[in-house]
């Protein structure tokens, strides 16, 4: 049994937005790096701020590479703050790097998901563990889905 994407499922409610030029948000989309390093020092709240605003500024810009990038790095951070995160860590970011791969650098409604729960979890770090194995999870199964949906 075939099971819907989120991205067919979330469609409907996604507005279409015209793109704004990459040069206008240059700036705030350092927040998404910077939120990592913050967020390795143990202030996981300034980190939810540089995240937002870099998030915004990526959506405005339609940044696709600096918004993966980023997302990647958020996992790292909270590594480095909490040596017993680690491992939940890594399975975020391998899962986030196999959906970057096997959908060629598309950035799908579940990356824009896994950003708010990154959000979610510099606002509560201490169920980090819980929200990255639940984003790795749910980026396994769209990354397998659509591996499948080609093969066919």
């Amino acid at each position: 049994m075939a099971f819907p994407t989120p991205e067919a499922l979330l469609a409907p409610w996604l507005p279409a937005c015209r793109p704004i030029p990459p040069g206008c948000c240059r700036r705030w989309r350092r927040g998404l790096a910077g939120a990592a390093g913050v967020i390795a020092f143990h202030h996981s709240w300034i980190g939810a701020g540089l995240l937002l605003a870099g998030l915004a500024a990526a959506g405005l810009a339609a940044a696709q590479r600096m918004l993966t990038l980023g997302l990647l790095a958020l996992p790292f951070g909270f590594a480095l703050a909490d040596a017993s995160a680690a491992l939940a860590a890594m399975f975020a970011m391998f899962a986030l790097t196999v959906l970057t791969v096997l959908e060629r650098g598309h950035v799908s409604v579940v990356t824009w998901l896994a950003a708010g729960v990154f959000l979610v979890a510099c606002l509560f770090p201490d169920r980090f563990s819980l929200l990255s194995y639940l984003v790795g999870i749910t980026a396994f199964v769209v990354a397998g889905q659509g591996a499948a949906k080609r093969s066919r």
